[in-house]
């Protein structure tokens, strides 16, 4: 199923392009092509992150890449000081936990400007910055 919105449309909508909105919302992409949901009800989401900008912008780019909305309570957030995205097809039961890789994050905790983390995430492959938890 095609739902969500582009990258672009999820730049609109958060407001601004940064790493963390980036972040969030490849992790919902890989989160939509793993399980495959049928509809947009089909996919739970756990964001277990501190709930503090910037990170909390990996929120909007969950909610734009996989449907998974505050309002329609189908995405969670629990504010701990961990970068673990946890997805769940309700229909099938299936289960993907996403954790941001540790050396991704000290790299990110380093950089001086949000263009500089911003290049350094695009420049990454979606293996090289998330990993299976």
């Amino acid at each position: 199923m095609n739902y969500g919105l582009t990258f672009e449309e999820a730049i609109k909508f958060h407001g601004h392009l940064g790493p963390w909105l980036l972040i969030g919302y490849r992790a919902g992409v890989i989160a939509r092509n793993m399980l495959k949901p049928k509809d947009i009800h089909d996919l739970q989401c756990i964001v277990r992150i501190p709930c503090k900008i910037p990170y909390s912008c990996s929120i909007d780019g969950i909610q734009a890449s996989t449907c998974c909305t505050l309002g329609k309570g189908n995405i969670i957030i629990e504010n701990i000081e961990d970068f673990e995205f946890i997805f769940i097809n309700t229909t099938s039961k299936e289960l993907l936990k996403l954790k941001l890789r540790r050396d991704v994050l000290d790299k990110l905790l380093s950089l001086k400007s949000i263009n500089e983390a911003l290049n350094y995430v695009m420049g990454l492959g979606d293996w090289d910055l998330l990993e299976l938890s």
